[in-house]
């Protein structure tokens, strides 16, 4: 199988390679193992340019698996049967992502696809009706069969940025809990995680509608370069005009964090490094601005601790944030 492997990172995998490949990262300790050999693989390819065709060897590879091989895998004559199909792992330029597609069958032949995207990861996949979804970590997207015939549906929880093919005739639409994205062709950013207290979503071009499914008289269209967030609490939706680059480039490996408070800042890094954080209560509203790339997570804690009164401590396989009192009298000389 790591002759397969190699040859799928570097494009050169044939399709009944590549088919057995999906079938062996059906097992979980296989895609272990094939996460740390892309690990590896990464590792040798640093300062060489991406091996021509090796992103779309897997593009073609799921658009076959999407169009064809779906009905044949979820045959079952039982009812509601939730079947896993497979895990796949994306490989995405610099970046490496994870995702698990599920389905199930019900005797109206209606079956649903799921796609998750896992912490630490960011995921990027090319939906039937030709639009490409990156998913960031701990996001996952669904939608049904009928996708891209009767609708162009998907479910978001989490945080995804869309490249939506133009179809006049059947709008994109997204539905993330209070709030629905309405559109026929644009790039737009939705950020909808369930522990959030806000549904944001940024419009980098075209247009989108903004909906809600319990409240048929709301609907606002927003332009580009606007950022709408939503306050779940009180159902408040806030408008403003923003760099749209600060909140799509996380798609590209840029994650920026830009005057967010502590609180905020935990959850993004715990997505993005899969690494879990405690805070003394008096720190959350500590506000934060800087940019990760590349770097280790504990250059960025360094640079936290530069940029405030704060220290760092392992406790198992936590990370803690406390108050640097030594600093904070230094700071009131």
């Amino acid at each position: 199988m790591k002759e397969i492997i190699d040859k799928y990172f570097e494009g050169r995998a044939s399709a009944t390679e590549q088919m057995h490949l999906l079938k062996w990262l059906r097992v979980k300790e296989n895609r272990k193992v094939f996460n740390s050999s892309r690990l590896v693989w990464n590792k040798s390819q640093e300062n060489k340019s991406l091996p021509e065709g090796s992103e779309q060897s897997w593009l073609n590879i799921q658009d076959q698996m999407l169009q064809k091989s779906f009905k044949r895998w979820q045959y079952s004559d039982k009812v509601n049967l939730f079947i896993r199909v497979a895990a796949i792992f994306f490989f995405v330029l610099s970046l490496g992502g994870g995702a698990y597609i599920f389905s199930t069958n019900n005797q109206k032949e209606t079956w649903y696809s799921e796609i998750e995207a896992e912490n630490g990861q960011v995921s990027k996949v090319k939906l039937p009706d030709g639009s490409m979804v990156w998913l960031n970590s701990g996001s996952k997207i669904a939608y049904n069969n009928r996708f891209a015939e009767g609708n162009r549906d998907v479910k978001l929880e989490g945080e995804a940025y869309f490249e939506v093919q133009k179809n006049e005739d059947l709008s994109f639409v997204v539905n993330s809990g209070e709030i629905q994205v309405k559109v026929h062709g644009t790039k737009f950013n939705v950020a909808a995680y369930p522990e959030s207290e806000n549904i944001d979503v940024v419009l980098e071009s075209g247009k989108v509608q903004l909906l809600s499914p319990e409240v048929p008289s709301f609907q606002y269209f927003l332009s580009p370069g606007e950022r709408a967030s939503f306050v779940k609490s009180n159902s408040q939706l806030n408008i403003s005009e923003v760099n749209t680059m600060r909140y799509t480039s996380w798609k590209d490996g840029i994650l920026n964090i830009y005057n967010q408070p502590l609180a905020e800042v935990v959850k993004r890094l715990e997505k993005r490094y899969n690494q879990e954080f405690e805070y003394a209560e008096e720190l959350k509203d500590f506000h934060f601005t800087f940019s990760i790339k590349n770097e280790p997570l504990d250059e960025i804690i360094s640079i936290m601790e530069k940029i405030a009164p704060i220290k760092t401590k392992q406790e198992n396989n936590v990370i803690v944030f406390k108050l640097d009192q030594e600093k904070v009298r230094e700071l009131s000389r």
